[in-house]
């Protein structure tokens, strides 16, 4: 039950081998230290408690929907969770609910139940065994997972661990998750997952036995008895963005602490996107017992530290060479045929798509028809999803190196006007890192040129990728041609140059128009800024006496970051404390995020604070150190807090930044 992320997993099927070779499940074990048979009349609160709400508190900012954009209110009611014929019921039901999210009442159209053993069990290894029946329809989210006792004995969320035994998605009910996430701390997390196909026939509506047996160095998942994942690498760093070896907490962290047991049924979220009309509007989630063992090999050594990639490893696979013309896609033009001398027998292609070589695509909860149309790719949007990664047509392999300047050009059009997010990027093993930022474009209905320029400061990886997120923006065609990504220029990797009256930022008083740097498209005296929404009509910007306006609709009250005004390109130096001063105002009273950081790689951020924005313009200081030399920060001016569909007014000015006297 992570906060939100793009899962991409290796699928596998349940074999009659590979069994445990400890008690067959259902048969109580002679070494159970805990357990709860849910054999009484109500739930034993001297075992579980209760979580209730939305979300949870992280400083000063509410986060709503768990983190993860999930519909439902928590209760403590006998309607949501009881304990009933012997069984733990937490029900998941359709109702108008009125509670508190943060500090305000909010109406919810969802109710469930979500518990935990926190403070009153936990343990470092074991048997952790679960008899369960689940329910299915699309937006249910069942859980049977794992958190550290102690809330942060490595870092906060995940540089501590999370364990799920199993997640199933409602729209998938032949499938199971099993999941660890470990690394720096969020947004410098990582995880690694394995989606399990049930035997023929099975579903998570049957009731079956999920396990999980964790020792020193190793976890494994069974499902009724049956080994079906093994994890033996993982690593913990107490940063957001760890710069070496030297940052790794030892070995095995974060999975070596007391975890405790959570149980929940969420509706709605990332994981399986929101419910549709075939969802009950009812749904119960069934537990027959939990028991946890002891495990005669759980006090033996864990061994060396594996052999792991990290995000800060260079990359090992020998770089694909640029084209002739120095372009670094291949078949960008959608016109390489079989016969092509590039194309190899292990080559990936578009299923079904003639002259596609090269190119993938990713689907979380969307649905997209490809095809060849006249030498460009169409994808037919069908089913956009509810995130931006829901259709991702990408290219994989492509060699992006540290120090140089990179300019990306596509030809795209839709049938309707849309948006699009497009980013060079690195994939699991960099955490998804954005290189180039994650750039919102305007699509129109006739084809056109799409250009913008990166510069690489984050370690040289062979195995980047460009991505075309198409989904959450409607459904219906649109068409990619003619894509390149060519190195233009080299990067002084030691930083731009102080303004001569010392400011780090540039065009603090939103004063310029270069055409070295546009700013934000379409936006005069913008340079050297840019700007940012999800989704992209969610935002207007306008530069008015030096101040620059930033009209606000369609809130998303789960974060912040749905909006953003941001200057990349900034300075830093490990170890020196800088002074950030603006001024600003709001049409209402707002809590904006302010964050200066990476901009890209792990998004580490070594200011991050909330303003209290009020209708009177007045002047706000924050002081901060930088945690590592960076010399292409970027400041970050969040979008505010807010109602669902909001529609809210800021207004920013002279920005400042510098070296601390």
């Amino acid at each position: 039950m992570h906060r939100a992320r793009a899962l991409l997993t290796a699928t596998l099927a349940l074999t009659l081998g590979a069994c445990s070779s400890l008690n067959a499940p259902g048969t109580p074990d002679k070494n159970i230290v805990w357990s709860d048979e849910f054999n009484g009349s109500r739930l034993d609160l001297g075992k579980w408690g209760y979580q209730t709400g939305n979300g949870f508190q992280a400083g000063n900012d509410f986060v709503s929907g768990w983190g993860n954009s999930e519909l439902e209110f928590y209760t403590d009611r006998t309607d949501n969770v009881q304990v009933k014929d012997g069984h733990l019921v937490i029900r998941a039901q359709k109702e108008k609910y009125t509670g508190l999210a943060g500090k305000a009442q909010q109406t919810f159209d969802w109710t469930s139940g979500r518990i935990r053993t926190a403070g009153k069990f936990s343990r470092a290894y074991g048997k952790f065994e679960i008899r369960a029946k689940l329910p299915t329809g699309k937006g249910l989210w069942p859980a049977i997972w794992m958190l550290p006792e102690e809330p942060s004995p490595y870092g906060t969320w995940a540089a501590s661990g999370e364990i799920d035994i199993m997640e199933g998605w409602g729209s998938k009910p032949n499938k199971v998750g099993q999941t660890i996430h470990y690394g720096g701390m969020w947004p410098g997390n990582v995880y690694s997952s394995q989606e399990v196909t049930l035997p023929a026939g099975a579903t998570v509506a049957d009731w079956h036995t999920y396990t999980l047996e964790w020792e020193p160095g190793e976890i494994r998942w069974l499902v009724d008895g049956t080994v079906t994942t093994t994890k033996k690498e993982w690593w913990s760093a107490s940063k957001a963005a760890p710069a070496g070896s030297g940052d790794l907490n030892a070995w095995p962290a974060p999975f070596d602490q007391p975890f405790y047991l959570l149980l929940n049924l969420a509706v709605g979220g990332n994981f399986d996107g929101n419910p549709d009309a075939g969802t009950p509007d009812k749904a119960e989630m069934l537990v027959d017992y939990v028991r946890v063992s002891s495990l005669p090999t759980e006090k033996r050594s864990p061994g060396a530290r594996p052999e792991v990639k990290y995000p800060w490893t260079p990359s090992t696979t020998p770089a694909r060479t640029a084209l002739p013309d120095g372009n670094l896609i291949y078949n960008g033009g959608f016109d390489w045929d079989a016969q092509d001398p590039h194309i190899q027998p292990d080559t990936p292609a578009l299923q079904g798509v003639t002259n596609s070589a090269f190119w993938t695509i990713y689907k979380s909860d969307g649905e997209a028809a490809l095809s060849n149309d006249a030498g460009a790719l169409k994808a037919d949007i069908t089913k956009p999803g509810s995130v931006n990664y829901a259709v991702q047509v990408r290219q994989d392999g492509i060699n992006i190196e540290r120090g140089k300047r990179y300019e990306v050009t596509f030809d795209a059009w839709a049938a309707s006007p849309r948006g699009a997010m497009i980013k060079v990027g690195g994939g699991a093993d960099r955490g998804y890192a954005a290189y180039s930022g994650e750039k919102q474009l305007s699509l129109g209905t006739t084809r056109s040129t799409q250009t913008f320029t990166f510069d690489m400061t984050a370690t040289s990886d062979t195995q980047a990728r460009l991505e075309f997120n198409l989904g959450a923006a409607g459904a219906g065609p649109v068409w990619i041609d003619n894509v390149r990504v060519k190195a233009v220029g080299t990067v002084d990797l030691g930083g731009r140059s102080p303004t001569a009256d010392g400011n780090l930022l540039y065009n603090g008083t939103f004063s310029q128009d270069l055409s070295a740097d546009e700013g934000i498209a379409g936006v005069p005296r913008t340079a050297y800024w840019r700007a940012w929404s999800n989704p992209a009509t969610g935002l207007t910007s306008t530069v008015e006496d030096g101040k620059i306006h930033l009209a606000v609709t369609h809130v998303d009250p789960a974060n912040n970051w749905h909006v953003q005004l941001n200057q990349p390109g900034v300075p830093l130096v490990e170890g020196r404390s800088y002074t950030l001063t603006f001024k600003a105002r709001a049409d209402t009273a707002r809590k904006v995020g302010v964050v200066v950081g990476e901009n890209g790689g792990g998004y580490a951020r070594y200011l991050d604070k909330v303003a209290d924005v009020g209708t009177g313009e007045q002047t706000y200081t924050y002081t901060f150190a930088a945690s590592t030399t960076n010399p292409a920060a970027q400041l970050q001016v969040l979008g505010a807090s807010g109602a669902a569909g909001d529609n809210y007014h800021l207004y920013f000015s002279d920005f400042r930044l510098t070296p601390t006297p």
